[in-house]
């Protein structure tokens, strides 16, 4: 083998170290922006929903993506009517009212049961949110006279990234995205408080870069359709590289390349012995 093609050899060789190196270095990925929630609609709101998408779709005018988040919002639509929006764990805020005031919080067990006071259990079974008080009013009325219900659904949200106290919270919908940082025990000093990510399972809702007016704006968990089980990262700022990080990422990234050179010299050497 002549020096002129081991050296042209060595060349590519460097190259595709080159190209390996630099995809290493990029990253992409797809996200998807948030649908608005309609997490109080009525039964007749969310019947006359499917309806519209419906005439939307035989329009024809939906393509591609749009046809398929159509048909997507329709079915999940339909699910709501059918099983009704609480599963097990949910949680909510009771307020009842009679000669005094008194505030419960209680959970939704298997078959959708909940326990009320000392009253016997009632079943949330195909209840929508906006259904939730006068289904708990008719059942506290057939025990207790002259008494009012009120109810506030809770949100169990996972909160992670730069807090203090990362794990799973139960928040007011109506509560301020902003909110969830203190809920979590407060910022650290990495954090970006104007920036988070919201996700639902492996889809991102939410970027940072988008979260920015939604936080400026102090819009609320419901307006931004933030669901049970949802999860909220709480993003750090990236500080700029100090002189000792740059000479240390030279020095691996150099440690490699020599190290491969090498690794091709002896390989050369082993085939010309």
């Amino acid at each position: 083998m002549t020096s002129i093609s081991r050296k042209s050899e060595w060349r590519g060789w460097a190259l595709a170290l080159a190209l390996v190196l630099g995809t290493g270095l990029r990253s992409a990925g797809a996200q998807v922006a948030p649908a608005a929630g309609a997490q109080r609609a009525s039964r007749a709101e969310l019947a006359a929903r499917v309806a519209t998408v419906e005439q939307e779709l035989a329009s024809g005018k939906l393509k591609g993506g749009n046809q398929n988040r159509a048909k997507a919002e329709i079915a999940s639509i339909q699910q709501r009517l059918q099983q009704g929006d609480f599963k097990v764990g949910d949680r909510f805020v009771l307020t009842f009212r009679q000669d005094s005031v008194r505030t419960d919080t209680a959970s939704v067990r298997d078959s959708l049961m909940v326990s009320l006071l000392a009253l016997p259990d009632v079943s949330l079974a195909g209840a929508l949110r906006s259904e939730l008080d006068d289904r708990l009013k008719a059942h506290v009325a057939r025990f207790v006279k002259n008494a009012s219900v009120r109810s506030i659904v809770l949100t169990r949200i996972s909160i992670r990234g730069a807090v203090q106290g990362p794990g799973f919270y139960y928040a007011q919908p109506d509560r301020p995205v902003s909110d969830l940082v203190m809920l979590a025990g407060g910022p650290l000093v990495t954090a970006n408080l104007d920036q988070l990510e919201l996700r639902r399972g492996a889809v991102v809702l939410l970027k940072p870069k988008d979260s920015k007016r939604a936080v400026k704006d102090g819009r609320t968990l419901e307006q931004l359709d933030i669901q049970s089980g949802d999860e909220v990262v709480i993003s750090a700022k990236r500080g700029r590289p100090t002189f000792s990080s740059v000479i240390q990422l030279l020095f691996v990234f150099s440690s490699l390349f020599f190290a491969f050179l090498q690794f091709v010299q002896w390989y050369y050497n082993r085939q010309d012995a």
